[in-house]
């Protein structure tokens, strides 16, 4: 649908590329097409957006709804969201062109948290993932932990929340200064917390080292968010939740997941 992104939030990387904020969209009737060649050649049923914002203007959106519902795919189709670009109807539309997945950047329970890195969400989270629920849509959550401002409160707040939306399924990020962003470009003044490597930036590889906060080091907000990642794939309401939706194979697809312990290299040198 498009390139880029408007916003300017502190931790993304996206507008590395361009340097600055922006879009640039491709026509809607040319991403049709492109769907039309996955469909009929390649007979594709299941289809990612990976614009960071898909459902950004509601005009767009709704064309794009159109033609999907036309051409009657019966797709399954995985898209991100920001929240306070969500409304109802859109919602109906999206699910009756094939959207059964919409993955939310919902990153913190505390405002001030949020704020502080130049995301200001001006809508009831729990409202909207409401919507999206009796619209028949599963919600990923993204969730972050170890944005500058936060501490053991804030982000036991954060997880509080995601166990409260109980979403199909939920991402837990520990926050990383990504080469492009701004928190990358201030982390520069102290290179020592920056990870020694490439592999050092990814969520789950032994070597990675997140950034501390004003009030915690990496490895607490590491070792917390690796604590809260188990805690709630083994919560009872979770569990009851995926299987009355997805059936008992998923249950135990999440049960190996869980058998499955992160080793940590900045753990392991405490």
């Amino acid at each position: 649908m498009f390139l880029g992104c408007p916003y300017n939030c502190s931790y993304c990387c996206i507008n590395a590329i361009y340097g600055k904020p922006g879009i640039t969209y491709w026509p809607i009737e040319m991403v049709a097409k492109w769907i039309d060649e996955l469909v009929l050649k390649y007979s594709v049923k299941n289809i990612r957006f990976a614009d960071e914002l898909f459902i950004l203007s509601p005009q767009r959106v709704e064309k794009f709804c159109d033609l999907m519902i036309e051409r009657k795919y019966n797709l399954n189709i995985w898209l991100y969201g920001r929240v306070d670009t969500i409304s109802g109807k859109l919602l109906n539309k999206l699910k009756l062109a094939g959207v059964n997945w919409i993955a939310l950047g919902i990153e913190s329970a505390n405002k001030k948290v949020i704020s502080s890195v130049n995301k200001n969400i001006r809508a009831d989270i729990r409202q909207v993932v409401s919507m999206i629920k009796d619209a028949g849509i599963n919600i990923i959550g993204n969730y972050m932990f170890g944005l500058p401002e936060d501490n053991t409160e804030t982000m036991r707040e954060t997880y509080d929340l995601a166990v409260e939306l109980n979403c199909e399924f939920a991402n837990f990020y520990s926050v990383m200064a990504y080469p492009g962003s701004e928190f990358y470009n201030e982390a520069l003044k102290n290179p020592d917390i920056l990870p020694d490597s490439w592999n050092g930036y990814s969520q789950h590889s032994y070597e990675t080292r997140p950034l501390p906060t004003k009030f915690l080091s990496a490895a607490e907000v590491l070792r917390f968010r690796d604590k809260i990642f188990i805690d709630y794939f083994s919560n009872q309401k979770y569990i009851d939740m995926v299987g009355a939706k997805f059936g008992n194979k998923i249950i135990q697809h999440l049960k190996r997941m869980l058998e499955i312990k992160l080793k940590r290299k900045i753990l392991d040198e405490q």
